[in-house]
């Protein structure tokens, strides 16, 4: 397999040739076509694939919608009549219209009620974060094609590390845990789902080309190899994404390159198997702590990001981040009897991260050379960087996670029996860093090191941490499908939880001591759902479910871990809502209410960093979308939520010291609502849509204390998009009324140090796409 980099290179020297060369080539039967992507089935009771559309293609298995309607179709977040829990599907329809073409999942997901986030160096241009219902990253899941992915030092994810827009052909937003077959290990914040892209029965393909602000440019070529008859009609799908930007931050340019096949292969009668794989590298120009303070801005301005000046920490040359990772899986699936279904999918997923970063973007030149903000860090008797130099580091992560996952379906004549089993085992390692001398950097021998770490007897004083870490777990489950009648369907559902998590570091990070232990984790958990059917078109649902979210090795990086007192985090969640399907008219609304326990909480005690259970916290709020067709071709949407996510507080003592948290205040970073607003035309020509997004208020420290309190913030775009023959053109501004808020801050040592984070300014896409 060739490396992303060297096939990316001759994917950018073909690109072009590639778009001319597809107006005048002939097009594959059924394949040219460039339309909405899903189509009604023939007894107009679920969303199918259009063969003629297949590169917007959704699996009939994976997303389910019945009654469509022209309101359905034209929907950008869309509920199921099937819903047993909150949820937006976002199909590829509404991904090329309201998303920017260089967007990751993160982007994608903002069409959602109660989700929020911003990429600050540009659409899918650097890495960002989402936050689902006032849960951080981290504390729900994410899943490709049903397999649930993360780092593997706790469940957090790297936006543009894995699945770049390109390779991500629909997704789910549930906001819930699901029934006990939904998988993950913090299933408690709900799950954001991505699908892959179909894989036609036809040949054909398709060649995209998008310029943008910032010198952005980005190529995607598809190929559709169509049925191949020596391989008893076997079929695949190649997709190949190169991205190349300055970004909106200054000196924060960024590359990346992908690749992927999809493969399916008939195997006899209704067995197949399916492959995947997608290989991804990444390189940007970004401090390991990013962030600018107000000193910053006001010197630098809004987009400040890095500079050209090496006596700063902030020189580029001084902090690059690259990224190398691949994810594959086999899924065998089939009819062991005409009542039985199985499916098998082994997996496994790789990263790797090498970074070089200055020690604090925060720091002046003053700071250096005085020292200050590094006192802390300098050893008696040891030798830091000179006067005047840079300290920096290098940081190493490596992890592979591997799994199976096991479905059962067993068809009674009262319902349907779902058993399963996930299996899956993490190897970290190593994990490491070292400190040196940025100023002087690498030279023929090597990094210059620098000795700025406390004395800690057989550690190196440049060696941070050097750590070995991983889990093993496996989760049996069942769910009962039982439809007492013909209009309700009632789910009980059970499933076991046994992990364990090692640590095996002779550095430890943070506390630079040796550690060598592990925790097991085991939780049975309980599930209800039940969805009844007033309608047709209209439908009920409501849900109780168990949440958990196992501690990761975060815990263990304090002086004295103990792992005995660490408990699960763990939520009851209670959820109603409906669903309405009309000929002019499709809504979705929702309330829920989540009891979280065993909240576990950071302080500072005697200059030690420490984890407390915090006790609990309240999540509860209104959730709803609708879609209005006011013409054959005008379609009017909205959503929004409102959201609330309190702290129940608490009172403890730590290590001889008090630890007051106020009950009552929203939880940081939790914005109170959300809003999303639209119009969209479209013919057999013509798609034009502008919308905007509105993130509600929340405050970036616990408390809600007024110097960290974060105003809400709009962001408008406008999409215009003309199609005939095999083409597509598209033109697009994003921020369309150049908001520059700042929606985050990082609390730093001291106020001056607060890093602040800004919307990008208005900026703009054109693609240009032709198919073959």
């Amino acid at each position: 397999m060739r490396s992303p980099s060297r096939s990316a290179t001759l994917l950018a020297s073909t690109s072009l040739c590639l778009l001319i060369a597809a107006g005048s080539a002939a097009a594959a039967p059924a394949a040219a076509a460039d339309g909405a992507g899903v189509a009604a089935a023939d007894d107009g009771s679920h969303v199918k694939i259009d063969p003629e559309n297949a590169d917007y293609g959704v699996r009939v298995q994976e997303l389910v919608i019945t009654a469509p309607s022209a309101a359905v179709s034209a929907a950008p977040v869309k509920a199921s009549l099937e819903a047993t829990q909150p949820q937006s599907i976002i199909d590829r329809k509404a991904i090329d219209q309201f998303v920017p073409v260089t967007a990751d999942y993160t982007q994608i997901v903002n069409l959602s009620p109660s989700v929020s986030g911003t990429s600050f160096n540009g659409p899918g241009l650097g890495e960002a974060k989402t936050v689902l219902r006032g849960f951080q990253d981290g504390e729900y899941n994410i899943t490709y094609d049903g397999i649930p992915w993360g780092d593997a030092n706790g469940p957090t994810h790297h936006s543009t590390s894995f699945f770049p827009s390109s390779t991500i052909g629909a997704v789910v937003v549930d906001r819930g845990p699901g029934e006990a077959s939904q998988l993950g290990v913090a299933s408690f914040g709900g799950s954001v789902n991505l699908f892959s892209p179909e894989v036609s029965d036809d040949r054909g393909g398709s060649q995209s080309l998008t310029v943008g602000s910032w010198n952005t440019y980005m190529a995607v070529t598809k190929l559709n190899t169509g049925d191949i008859a020596q391989l008893n009609d076997a079929h695949a799908l190649f997709n190949f994404q190169e991205l190349k930007t300055d970004g909106y931050l200054t000196n924060s340019g960024a590359k990346a390159y992908n690749q992927l096949v999809r493969a399916v292969f008939p195997l006899w009668d209704s067995w197949k198997l399916t492959v995947l794989g997608t290989w991804n590298y990444t390189r940007v120009y970004t401090n390991d702590n990013s962030g600018a303070t107000l000193a910053q801005v006001a010197l630098y301005g809004k987009n400040f990001g890095l500079t050209e000046d090496p006596s700063q920490p902030t020189y580029y040359k001084y902090n690059v981040v690259k990224k190398h990772t691949y994810f594959n899986y086999a899924k065998l699936t089939g009819d062991v009897t005409p009542t039985l279904k199985l499916e098998d999918t082994v997996y496994s997923y790789y990263y790797k991260n090498d970074t070089e970063s200055a020690l604090d973007p925060t720091l002046s030149p003053t700071d250096i050379a005085n020292k200050t903000g590094l006192a802390i860090t300098q050893a008696p008797g040891g030798k830091p960087v000179a006067n005047g130099h840079v300290p920096g580091y290098t940081k190493l992560n490596v992890y592979k996670i591997y799994g199976d996952i096991l479905h059962l379906n067993q068809e009674l004549p009262w319902g349907v029996l779902k058993a399963g089993l996930w299996l899956e085992k993490a190897d970290t390692g190593p994990r490491a860093r070292y400190d040196y001398d940025a100023t002087l950097g690498r030279g023929r021998n090597g990094y210059t090191v620098d000795y700025r770490q406390k004395v800690v007897a057989g550690v190196p004083q440049f060696l941070e941490y050097l750590q070995y870490s991983g889990w093993k777990q496996y989760e049996p489950f069942v769910d009962f499908e039982w439809k007492p009648t013909s209009k309700l369907t009632l789910t009980p559902g059970i499933k076991y939880l046994h992990e364990r998590i090692t640590v095996d570091a002779d550095v430890n990070q943070k506390s630079r001591q040796p550690y060598h232990d592990g925790k097991l984790f085991t939780k049975t958990m309980y599930f209800m759902t039940a969805n009844y059917k007033v309608r047709d078109n209209l439908a009920v649902y409501a849900q109780y479910a168990t949440g958990f979210l196992a501690p990761d090795i975060s815990v263990t990086q304090v002086v004295n871990p103990n792992l005995n007192d660490l408990k699960p985090q763990e939520s009851k969640n209670y959820q109603a809502g409906v669903v309405y399907h009309g000929g002019k008219l499709t809504i979705d609304a929702d309330v829920y209410d989540i009891d979280f326990k065993n909240k576990l909480q950071t302080v500072t005690v005697a200059t030690e960093t420490v984890n407390f259970n915090l006790g609990g916290a309240k999540y509860k709020g209104i959730e709803g979308a609708v879609t209005y067709a006011a013409t054959p071709n005008i379609f009017l949407f909205a959503n929004g939520s409102l959201n609330s996510a309190k702290a129940q507080g608490a009172n403890t003592t730590i290590a001889g010291a008090p630890i007051v948290i106020t009950g009552g205040k929203q939880i940081a970073k939790a914005p109170k609502s959300t809003a999303a607003l639209g119009v969209l035309f479209t013919d057999e020509h013509w798609s034009v849509s502008l919308s905007d997004k509105y993130t509600g208020e929340q405050w970036a420290a616990e408390g809600e204390p007024d110097a960290y309190h974060i105003s809400g913030y709009h962001s408008a775009d406008l999409s215009v998009v003309y199609k005939f023959d095999r083409y597509r053109l598209e033109a697009a501004v994003y921020n369309l009324f150049d908001s520059q808020k700042f929606t985050a801050i990082k609390p730093g040592k001291t106020v001056p140090y607060d890093q602040y984070y800004f919307q990008p300014e208005r900026n703009f896409q054109v693609s240009a796409k032709a198919n073959f």
